[in-house]
């Protein structure tokens, strides 16, 4: 390893460089600098992938989902809801820690995207990412954040209020609020158009905010919209994780790059969002959805058991509505669940981080001691 120059003691680990190119290093195939195999070491070494997921298009049929299938067509989203490939996560995540997108001072839509993968860069134009991906370029430039200002300054509101969602600050509304279309379309964005490590079973503001501009056939350019959140992993918004990895493997195809020898993953048998995900979120598959609540008995039925009177015994509905009630409440635990292990992964990265932090900085105190010496 080459000597790591300081030059000062108290200097910060982040601003430690490398003197040369890291030429007897197991990675050095991959980055011409130290400076990209550090970025790569400190925030991507040990991230793991969002496992990537698809849609079974016969699931729009089968449960007459008319206004989903309406939507994806209409924000040419079918045929990208439906990708599936084979990935590389590992190379994936030395593309993302290199990755940047320079972008047109006069027209934010127009960009090139940018990365380093086996000392060479690579660059390409937002129409032909678009092409790559299947994906419009054309529309309203929303990245998911920052609302555009023809929508107005209460957006949000609305949105809730759309979706009737009573918004509570500070507290994130469940997706069993949700009819089962709307729940499956917040499931496509939470873990194929916007993928996130954990918390899919709450809707956050981007959620809800990107799912009424789609019902409202607003037109979005979601090349810029899938461009921004890349871009957040590369900044830790998604530390946990990064998305996107059968997109970075059209990339790779594209420019022709030689993945032969590399670790390579396939499509696992749970990535299909198909009949059993809408089993696993509790619902009744045999009629037109309506909301899941506890009901409270008529007055009448409330009147007569106050006053003593027969009460009726339970009809099938009520004993499937109670089912369906347990089955939610079961499914919120292991959401909880879910979310606890995403927290303790989070927090183990922290840790390896801060390891390879303090061995650097003994490693560099040694030198530091030595030179003294001499």
């Amino acid at each position: 390893m080459p000597r790591i120059k300081r030059t000062s003691r108290r200097e910060p680990m982040e601003d430690i460089i490398y003197e040369a190119p890291p030429q007897d290093h197991p990675l050095e195939k991959y980055f011409s600098t130290y400076d990209d195999l550090n970025a790569y070491l400190i925030t991507f070494s040990d991230r793991k992938e969002i496992a990537p997921r698809y849609l079974d298009v016969s699931l729009l049929n089968t449960q007459n989902f008319h206004s989903l299938t309406r939507i994806l067509n209409d924000q040419g989203l079918m045929e990208f809801v439906q990708f599936r490939d084979n990935y590389y996560s590992d190379l994936v995540g030395m593309a993302y820690s290199t990755l940047k997108v320079d972008f047109n001072e006069q027209n934010e839509a127009e960009f090139m995207f940018k990365f380093k993968l086996f000392k060479k860069e690579y660059e390409i134009g937002c129409s032909e990412l678009a092409n790559i991906w299947s994906l419009p370029y054309s529309g309203c430039l929303f990245d998911g954040k920052k609302t555009p200002q023809e929508w107005g300054s209460n957006i949000k509101q609305l949105a809730y209020e759309m979706f009737n969602i009573n918004r509570q600050p500070k507290k994130k509304a469940s997706i069993n609020v949700l009819t089962t279309e709307m729940r499956v379309l917040h499931y496509l964005l939470v873990y194929v158009i916007m993928p996130r490590s954990y918390g899919h079973g709450h809707i956050k503001d981007e959620d809800i905010v990107t799912m009424w501009a789609m019902v409202n056939e607003i037109k979005m350019n979601w090349t810029y919209f899938i461009v921004h959140h890349m871009l957040r992993y590369t900044k830790g918004v998604s530390s946990s994780g990064f998305g996107y990895v059968c997109l970075w493997s059209k990339i790779f195809n594209h420019f022709g790059i030689d993945v032969s020898g590399e670790a390579r993953k396939g499509m696992a048998r749970t990535s299909v969002i198909n009949i059993s995900t809408l089993h696993h979120m509790g619902r009744n598959l045999g009629e037109q959805e309506q909301e899941v609540e506890e009901q409270q008995p008529p007055p009448q039925a409330q009147a007569q058991e106050d006053q003593g009177g027969p009460s009726e015994q339970p009809s099938m509905s009520d004993l499937l509505r109670a089912i369906q009630s347990m089955e939610q409440n079961m499914n919120q635990r292991l959401q909880r669940i879910e979310d606890n292990q995403a927290n303790l992964q989070q927090v183990q990265v922290r840790m390896r981080r801060s390891i390879r932090r303090m061995e650097a900085y003994v490693y560099s105190e040694d030198e530091w001691t030595d030179d003294n010496q001499d």
